[in-house]
């Protein structure tokens, strides 16, 4: 296994102690020794090998030179390496970051005024003010640490987002990391200790992938099984999936014209979404049983093991329109819906019933 060059371990090994040494992400590629480094190995076969190497650097050197070590590596990985190969152990160091900074963490409270009619959350008070006193009891060299770690979580979110877009294994360890992810959401927008690019990484933890999703048009007893790939909630999958069943309206028996697009992220619901739960013996039984368009796609129910939405097509709906939900995240995103298979009418009856 190669080793990193001895410059730029002596670069990664320097005392973290004053806000001169937290290099931001454009200065620490413009030190020479990383310059060079990458320029050596960007257009080798030995980024792997280097990914590998750097793996065992992560935990020997402090929290913000690892993190500016991992996008070095998330370069790489943009220009062709492994982008599972490193992940593990990244995600395990923003874990670790973030459960050392939890404590200084929380969101403000809203102050009532006089006409507000509900009284301050106590609970919030408390978990607020716990915060400030955690932060002002440090001292300067340990306040200096906490925000060098704050820094070094804002680093690691581009790394990871590269690896989590570029491979589907690394978004299913991210979406199993429930510790990680209680933390992303507990922190992501907290006023505190505040983060830059944490929401990105909740972004993409949001982010869905289903090999066989089930679309179910009970008006007219069809349906599909689909393969949707880097969704960003349910508006976005009901965007994608309504081009799909325009495209093939005549064999799922749509009546309906085609919706007129809006521009740009905008659109509009041609159906009633509606989750599994909302049939049984194949009858209509709760119309409210919608499925929220700013939820995640998983979030929604499942019937014989698979995710499974209702688009029915009928006049009596609420109209439903979204703007800003279809955005791409990244450009490795991708994000798509393609058709599986049709389902047969017996199919369709058996996940209503």
């Amino acid at each position: 296994m190669p080793m990193l060059p001895p410059d730029l371990l002596a670069t990664l090994g320097l005392p973290v102690l004053q806000d001169a040494d937290l290099d931001t992400q454009a200065s620490f590629f413009q030190r020479p020794e990383v310059r060079a480094f990458y320029f050596e190995v960007v257009e080798s076969s030995a980024k792997d090998e280097v990914l590998r190497a750097a793996i065992a650097q992560l935990g020997d050197v402090h929290p913000h030179r690892a993190a500016l070590l991992a996008v070095f590596c998330g370069a790489l990985v943009e220009n062709g390496a492994d982008p599972q190969l490193m992940f593990d152990a990244v995600r395990q160091l923003a874990g670790r970051l973030l459960a050392s900074l939890a404590p200084y963490c929380a969101a403000q409270p809203h102050e009532p005024d006089e006409d507000d009619d509900e009284p301050q959350d106590e609970k919030e008070l408390a978990v607020w003010q716990a915060a400030e006193a955690a932060l002002a009891s440090l001292s300067p060299l340990a306040r200096f640490e906490v925000d060098a770690r704050q820094r070094a979580v804002d680093l690691l979110a581009l790394p990871l987002m590269t690896m989590v877009v570029r491979d589907v294994r690394n978004h299913q360890s991210l979406v199993a990391d429930e510790g990680l992810l209680a933390h992303i959401e507990a922190m992501y927008a907290n006023d505190s200790l505040p983060f830059e690019a944490l929401h990105f990484l909740r972004a993409a933890a949001q982010l869905s992938y289903e090999d066989e999703l089930v679309v179910l048009l009970p008006a007219s007893g069809a349906g599909m099984v689909v393969r949707a790939q880097g969704l960003n909630n349910n508006f976005h999958a009901f965007s994608l999936l309504q081009d799909l069943m325009e495209t093939h309206a005549q064999t799922l028996g749509i009546r309906q014209p085609p919706r007129a697009r809006r521009d740009g992220d905008s659109d509009a619901a041609s159906f009633l979404w509606l989750q599994a739960t909302a049939y049984a013996q194949g009858e209509l039984v709760d119309r409210m049983a919608w499925s929220w368009g700013e939820g995640t796609l998983r979030e929604n129910a499942r019937r014989q093991g698979r995710l499974v939405l209702v688009a029915l097509e009928t006049d009596d709906k609420p109209a439903r329109g979204w703007n800003g939900f279809t955005h791409v995240l990244h450009a490795e995103q991708n994000p798509q819906v393609s058709l599986v298979h049709f389902l047969t009418p017996d199919e369709v009856a058996a996940y209503l019933a």
